[in-house]
């Protein structure tokens, strides 16, 4: 008649924990052994278990070889990959590339024309999931670029740089030097999740279309004062208008305004403007 053999003090309690805490197969198996330990038959643990006595058999050995870690089920190699080393292969060499150079209308790859490419290729079909799954393991992932200011570089950046130091460096005392720029907001609010309650969803109240406001700013690096004036649009009688705004909050010294490139701040009304307001 074969039993488990008699458990040490802590392998009993290790037993118990397993028999209390683990789940499935380990808990059942620690269960077993208590059982055994304690002589009922095999047919009879068989029986109350609802598994053969083989496989009774089974764990009452690899218990008393093992002990307690031996109830634990063993590591197995999972479900084979179904991306095949040549899959991969395939990936690798397709992604570099512009997908109009295997015909497609498109400028980025996705899972359905990569899946397209392998089966006229390779003759193999492979699901969505799947491919995600390859494309991760490949370092690829799904997600929007970001947008970046062009790297053109300009011939004349030093120079215009150096005469900007220039001009503030030999300005008179008396001068207010202001940076100048402008932003374009909209008024349409920006709609985020929030908690609501279930089946009342938030109304948020609109203008109605998105409008727009351009904010002219200039910031005086001597005071730190800040002036500002709120315009329709970003256009060459907006910019003026805002230069007309300095001139009256700036109304007796010296202005030395540092703008960008934007074509507005260039425009020839704006040119024949400081003709007409010679302040510096």
């Amino acid at each position: 008649m074969l039993d488990a053999r008699l458990p040490t003090p802590t392998e009993w309690d290790e037993l118990e924990r397993l028999r209390r805490q683990a789940v499935g197969r380990v808990s059942q198996s620690a269960h077993l052994i208590l059982l055994s330990a304690q002589h009922h038959p095999i047919p009879e643990l068989a029986a109350l278990f609802a598994l053969q006595p083989a496989t009774v058999r089974y764990w009452i050995h690899r218990f008393n070889r093992l002990g307690p870690p031996g109830l634990n089920d063993a590591p197995r190699s999972g479900r084979p990959r179904t991306v095949s080393p040549a899959v991969t292969a395939r990936l690798q060499d397709l992604l570099p590339h512009d997908p109009r150079d295997a015909g497609f209308l498109a400028t980025c790859w996705t899972v359905a024309m990569l899946s397209l490419v392998l089966v006229r290729t390779l003759g193999v079909s492979r699901g969505a999931r799947t491919l995600r799954r390859g494309l991760h393991r490949l370092g690829r992932s799904w997600r929007r670029p970001r947008l970046i200011m062009p790297r053109t570089a300009d011939p004349a950046k030093a120079a215009k740089q150096w005469a900007i130091v220039e001009a503030a460096v030999t300005a008179a005392p008396e001068t207010a030097i202001l940076y100048a720029d402008e932003t374009r907001i909209q008024l349409l609010p920006l709609v985020r999740a929030m908690r609501q309650w279930i089946g009342q969803q938030r109304r948020t109240p609109t203008p109605g279309s998105n409008v727009s406001r351009t904010i002219f700013g200039a910031l005086d690096i001597g005071t730190g004062q800040w002036t500002y004036l709120v315009r329709p649009r970003a256009r060459t009688e907006d910019f003026l208008a805002f230069l007309e705004h300095l001139v009256t909050v700036h109304p007796d010294c010296s202005l030395l305004l540092i703008v960008d490139n934007f074509s507005c701040h260039k425009a020839g009304l704006v040119t024949a403007w400081l003709a007409d307001h010679p302040r510096r």
